[in-house]
């Protein structure tokens, strides 16, 4: 029963620290490769069961992730309307015509759309809609694996790396901006010049590792007709003007004060409509594909780590923390945060790295602004350090896997580490410069 709590202090800090680590524990083995869901949302169950937290802690979690669970569903809908419509495969198959047989500007034009799609329809989404396109398409122009290496490894960094560019790219970010009021335009302005920074950095990174394989031409003679792929021409132009609402109701919403899963939802619901109107796909397809296992696994993890947090687990991590975030802390504290909780996310998953830096900002007296896109630009960009860092990149391996492509946790760190250390550091000494012009 809520508010029961059968344990003395000390033994309920115990018992919410062992439900915490099982949790991160099996969420970064997943034995039997078992979804994430199962194990967040079991710890989340059984820390309700064991009272460990309260109906107003409840409140306080549903209050702070139903914003973001709603625009979660709302552009995972959205990105299948536009996936059943050959959306996706039009555009690489378009890039890959603009390209003209140079790898080397496939690659540039790769990087772009994955940073376009990651931007409107979120990091989740930009995965699950390109890495499959990129893989069959790859696995034709090249079908020697090493000169599929810097699209694969680029494209599915920059779906991760570039997430922090708008409010709803990220689940996260929902969560961080939704916690301390933060518009749609506002992290727009901070985060330009980090996300330039990181493109930049990251995108010559991987050039420079896989340069020989770039410089390798492909036939564009043996892929198909981008128009060959569009099923509906009436939906495909439905599904610009959707990306361009999107981005307009983010911009307007946002000044409003509006939620942004207003913007999102109002958005998805007219291309569903209009989707299965043309007879492209039916609402219950698109429901039933919706990812209703990330949204289990994410609030489940909040109420683990809310009731770690609340039995004072987590008081060696939050309370140096809270001090690098609170005043007179300065712009390099922010920035200590915000790379401390890049590691956190690389070790425990960014999830729950996020949802730390919201409990410490709100215990923070008048937290330092620097810090919260700090804390963002963290849990954004360090999951990238390990395989399990972001739900995104298990999705990733998992889809590449399924498309005969394997790429080993070893392999996926020897080429991420080093990548992730260099964008970390240009994207914190850019929002560095950036806070004082806008501070």
């Amino acid at each position: 029963m809520l508010g029961f709590h059968p344990f003395t202090d000390g033994s309920q800090a115990v018992v919410a620290a062992l439900i915490l680590v099982a949790v991160v524990a099996l969420v970064v083995v997943r034995p039997r490769k078992l979804d994430v869901a199962w194990f967040a949302g079991g710890g989340a169950l059984l820390a309700l069961a064991l009272g460990l937290l309260s109906a107003h802690a409840l409140l306080t979690i549903a209050h702070d992730t139903w914003d973001a669970a709603a625009t979660l569903i709302a552009l995972f809908v959205l990105s299948e309307s536009l996936d059943a419509n050959g959306f996706f495969n039009w555009a690489a198959l378009r890039l890959a015509r603009i390209a003209n047989g140079s790898g080397a500007r496939l690659y540039g034009l790769a990087l772009l759309l994955t940073t376009a799609t990651a931007a409107l329809l979120a990091n989740d989404g930009a995965v699950l809609m390109l890495t499959p396109i990129f893989a069959r398409l790859l696995t034709r122009i090249y079908p020697e694996r090493r000169l599929q290496l810097p699209y694969i490894f680029a494209v599915g960094f920059l779906a991760d790396a570039m997430s922090a560019l708008f409010v709803p790219s990220n689940l996260t970010n929902i969560i961080l901006a939704d916690a301390n009021g933060l518009s749609f335009t506002r992290v727009a302005l901070w985060m330009a010049l980090p996300m330039l920074a990181a493109f930049v950095v990251a995108g010559t990174a991987f050039g420079a590792r896989f340069r020989h394989a770039l410089a390798k031409p492909f036939d564009v003679t043996a892929l198909a007709a981008p128009e060959s792929v569009v099923r509906d021409r009436l939906l495909f132009r439905a599904g610009w003007v959707a990306l361009g609402g999107l981005v307009v109701g983010y911009i307007v919403g946002g000044e409003l004060g509006l939620p942004v899963s207003l913007v999102a939802v109002t958005v998805a619901l007219g291309l569903l409509a209009l989707t299965q109107t043309r007879g492209v796909r039916t609402v219950g397809e698109s429901l039933r594909g919706a990812p209703w296992s990330v949204l289990i696994y994410a609030i489940g993890m909040f109420v683990v780590i809310t009731a770690a947090y609340n039995a004072h687990t987590l008081s060696f991590l939050t309370e140096p923390l809270t001090r690098l975030v609170s005043p007179p802390a300065g712009r390099v504290a922010a920035v200590g945060a915000g790379s401390l909780l890049a590691l956190l996310a690389a070790a425990v998953n960014n999830l729950p790295a996020s949802l730390i830096g919201v409990l410490v900002l709100r215990a923070a007296t008048h937290a330092n602004h620097i810090a919260i896109y700090a804390i963002i630009l963290g849990v954004d960009i360090g999951p990238k350090l390990t395989p399990f860092g972001s739900l995104a990149t298990l999705l990733w391996l998992g889809i590449l896997e399924r498309n005969g492509i394997h790429i080993s946790w070893g392999h996926f760190i020897r080429e991420n580490w080093w990548v992730t250390l260099l964008t970390l550091a240009a994207a914190f000494g850019a929002l560095y410069l950036v806070s004082f012009a806008l501070l």
